[in-house]
């Protein structure tokens, strides 16, 4: 009885010093369950018929029209259309940059000199406590190893406390490179997006705790680099909280290329057709290539063991740059030419990673010849191996 006499009281005497007729709306204002106060913040007062634009304002607390803790006051004939018995009118505290809010609540406005609006109810935002992202593999941990020529799977995975107990409402998380923003357009070099992760309300025991998962098949070609994946969590209230964490997509280093290479049917003393073999960089930087062949066990100098005779390592040569059709002479095949050898070597190539979502632009061509020694003849078989390398070439 006391608390409501000194409401009526305070009400009374602004009432007296008024140049018009007042209408007093009063209310409290419940501290959140998370202990943040509601004194301080602002509670607005509007009638819906002429929108949110047309409204009044005060301070709840001390610092306010009520001058008492969890308490408000406004004169809803400040409103730009004033108020008359029987209007509807909304009150609710609203966000002013701390993330703690409130629902409406109605009232009626009434004959009486002042009317009570029902209790509000200061709401407590979600609360991130921990989020981790990373892949699928134990070690190494907090570092992403990416998949050749496919995808793989990494979590985005947080812990959520929502203090009100109430349902969490448009999760979602972008995972992007310090290649990237946050804001910028998904993009499967630098960009992902998720806004249908997965809840587990039953993680932990505890009803008001919630593990979120947000998961990405990120592809072959994404950026070697720092990742950042932030998640957004809100409430049933909107209240929306984020918070972030990185990890590191290590390199990734993979070709592949065109087999067999058949040279066809080539005579004696001969030089193929030359042969196109396309390398396609299955990774995720720019790479020049390593190159070594073999006959039959590697390092033996052979480049191709036949049914009668052998083709030395010399004679099977590439071109990693240009094509050279047509006939040639044994010089212009040996000056138009880069021969094999037996032993790892690198080459400059600078074939950079795939950039296009649709088809794969990391894709070039290498040309490539052997000459058919005298003596040598019937079906020839032999091994190229091409490596990935982000070692300058020779």
């Amino acid at each position: 009885m006391r608390k409501y006499s000194l409401i009526f009281f305070a009400v009374f005497l602004f009432s007296l010093q008024g140049v018009f007729a007042a209408h007093f709306i009063v209310g409290q204002v419940s501290d959140a369950v998370d202990g943040t106060s509601a004194n301080g913040h602002v509670v607005v007062l509007w009638n819906p018929v002429y929108g949110m634009s047309d409204n009044v304002t005060d301070i709840i607390g001390t610092l306010g029209n009520s001058g008492q803790n969890n308490t408000y006051l406004m004169d809803c004939e400040l409103l730009s259309n004033g108020c008359s018995v029987g209007d509807v009118l909304d009150v609710e505290v609203i966000d002013t940059g701390d993330n703690y809010f409130s629902s409406n609540v109605s009232l009626t406005v009434t004959g009486a000199g002042f009317d009570i609006a029902p209790n509000i109810k200061l709401n407590s935002p979600p609360n991130i406590t921990l989020i981790t992202v990373d892949d699928s593999l134990t070690s190494p941990a907090h570092q992403i190893d990416l998949v050749t020529a496919s995808t793989r799977d990494v979590n985005c995975t947080a812990i959520v406390n929502e203090p009100d107990g109430n349902p969490l409402q448009n999760i979602s998380a972008v995972f992007y490179s310090t290649n990237s923003t946050y804001g910028s357009i998904d993009d499967n070099n630098n960009h992902y997006t998720n806004s249908s992760c997965f809840q587990n309300t039953n993680y932990g025991g505890n009803p008001n705790v919630t593990q979120v998962i947000c998961g990405f098949q990120i592809w072959y070609y994404a950026d070697a680099a720092t990742w950042n994946c932030l998640m957004n969590v809100s409430d049933n209230f909107t209240a929306m909280v984020n918070s972030s964490n990185y990890t590191t997509i290590n390199t990734l280093l993979s070709v592949g290329v065109d087999s067999p290479m058949d040279f066809g049917i080539v005579n004696s003393q001969n030089i193929s057709e030359e042969v196109p073999v396309n390398v396609t960089n299955y990774g995720n930087v720019k790479i020049n290539l390593s190159l070594y062949g073999y006959g039959q066990t590697e390092g033996d100098g052979i480049a191709m063991i036949c049914d009668h005779g052998n083709i030395s390592i010399g004679n099977e040569r590439f071109n990693l740059t240009s094509s050279n059709p047509g006939s040639l002479t044994l010089n212009q095949f040996q000056s138009d030419y880069q021969n094999l050898t037996d032993f790892y070597s690198i080459y400059p190539f600078g074939l950079s990673q795939r950039t296009d979502d649709v088809s794969n632009n990391a894709v070039n061509f290498t040309y490539w010849r052997v000459y058919l020694p005298n003596a040598v003849a019937y079906n020839c078989t032999g091994n190229v191996v091409f490596g990935a390398s982000t070692l300058q070439g020779a």
